[in-house]
């Protein structure tokens, strides 16, 4: 039986953190103590942080904590549950990495806390591993939308298995962005302020169509947002299309559907479908080929024990 407890503790490693966070780090300890926290406290506080870092730096390209985003922070909560991290463990590790990005938030080096909309588990629920929709499951997604009549959280969904694209780069995307003939979302930002090209299916093309038409049909001024807020000149936030997976997810029998598994299922798809990883690796817009396969696709263990038939030994 796994304990709860994950050992990541390395003082050589420790020196390797990037240094930017390091220092950010030592300045966090001030801060703390300048509010009189218990000692244990702080320790507790300090080695969580440290674990953290030190898996960055194993599976994140030790980037910056400035760098790392709500994806990578999710990776590494997904790690912790397939360690043996229960549901208190894993609500303790959000609250710490959070309490932290509220300090660097205070001091202005960062506009948002990337924990903001990571979902806490509740105190006595197990948290969910990644879901990874299979094809059977996306067709019954397409089918309970279409009874829903609900064209923009269709096209949500769509879209977002389609491009395989982040919540925050669908939450905001413009009219004058799309190209229906070409079929490519272009200049969107991404993560780590890249700007990148989205590509979408005819379907997508279609209910893009369709959105647009509505929206003309009724005078519904979107201030040339796909997804618009509920105030003028503003899109959706990630937190409203969080809420619509969720809704989705009811649908189809998957309550704690969230939107990222909409960018792991559309990569596990595509490569079972014949696609190669360095072409799928290049639509989820990875440095490398190594995090696409360690985190973005689930084996077909199915067609895996097929082809170890042919072999025969």
């Amino acid at each position: 039986m796994r304990s709860n407890r994950i050992i990541l503790h390395d003082e050589t490693k420790i020196t390797m953190i990037h240094s930017e966070s390091l220092k950010l780090l030592e300045r966090y300890k001030i801060d703390m103590m300048m509010r009189n926290l218990s000692d244990k406290t702080q320790q507790h506080y300090v080695l969580d942080l440290q674990q953290w870092l030190i898996y960055v730096l194993d599976n994140q390209q030790n980037k910056s904590v400035l760098e790392v985003d709500d994806d990578d922070i999710t990776e590494f909560l997904y790690f912790c549950k397939k360690e043996g991290n229960n549901a208190e463990r894993i609500r303790l590790r959000i609250a710490v990495i959070s309490a932290f990005y509220k300090f660097l938030r205070k001091k202005k080096l960062i506009r948002d806390n990337p924990t903001e909309f990571i979902d806490r588990p509740k105190k006595s629920q197990r948290i969910v591993m990644q879901t990874y929709l299979t094809s059977e499951q996306v067709a019954l997604m397409r089918e309970k939308l279409i009874g829903n009549d609900n064209l923009q959280l269709r096209l949500y969904a769509m879209l977002s298995l389609s491009t395989m694209a982040r919540v925050t780069a669908i939450s905001s995307i413009r009219w004058d962005q799309i190209d229906l003939e070409a079929k490519v979302i272009r200049g969107v930002l991404e993560k780590e302020a890249k700007i990148v090209d989205l590509f979408f299916s005819d379907e997508c093309k279609c209910l893009l169509q369709d959105l647009k038409q509505y929206r003309l049909s009724k005078g519904i001024d979107d201030s040339g947002y796909v997804f618009k807020g509920r105030k003028k000149g503003e899109h959706i936030t990630s937190a409203t299309l969080n809420d619509w997976c969720h809704k989705i997810g009811e649908l189809i029998g998957i309550p704690t559907l969230h939107p990222h598994d909409f960018r792991h299922s559309g990569a596990t798809l595509l490569k079972n479908a014949g696609m190669a990883l360095e072409d799928v690796s290049v639509l989820l817009n990875h440095e490398s080929t190594d995090t696409t396969k360690k985190f973005y696709i689930k084996q077909n263990t199915a067609q895996l024990s097929a082809m170890k038939q042919v072999y025969n030994i």
